[in-house]
């Protein structure tokens, strides 16, 4: 994707870009959606159509602010089979680490460590084929 620019004499329009997409063509960084769509793989269209659940798990994490370790919980039940990717990333959009746990898991709680952190704001990403979810925690002292 390119940025929108102009030539001299000739006129553009900067209209709202709409896409038709699924999750794979979606990233999730700084709070923004990102369109990462691989050539001749997507179709755009005039009106946006995404199939996504956001939030619709009920993510909790405990304790706040997260000391050495923290647990990541689904408050709703997940498909139980389904594969999410739990990544932890900086406020700058790093990517610092990245794991796989099911669904099931999930809704059991799982474990975080966050030891290796240094004091700061982070943001939790969760995310499978049909949900995706950012939470934004603390690293305490």
């Amino acid at each position: 994707m390119s940025t929108l620019g102009s030539y001299a004499g000739m006129s553009t329009y900067s209209g709202a870009m709409h896409f038709k997409s699924i999750a794979s063509c979606l990233d999730l960084q700084n709070g923004f959606v990102v369109l990462n769509g691989e050539r001749n793989n997507g179709e755009f269209t005039i009106n946006c159509e995404v199939s996504l659940k956001l939030n619709e798990l009920g993510v909790k994490m405990f304790p706040v602010p997260a000391l050495s370790t923290t647990k990541v919980k689904f408050e709703n039940t997940p498909p139980l089979t389904e594969e999410f990717v739990l990544s932890v990333w900086t406020i700058e959009g790093v990517k610092l680490s990245q794991r796989k746990e099911s669904g099931y898991n999930l809704f059991q709680g799982v474990t975080l460590d966050v030891s290796q952190l240094q004091t700061g704001a982070y943001v939790l990403r969760i995310e499978s084929p049909h949900y995706v979810d950012a939470l934004k925690f603390v690293k305490g002292l």
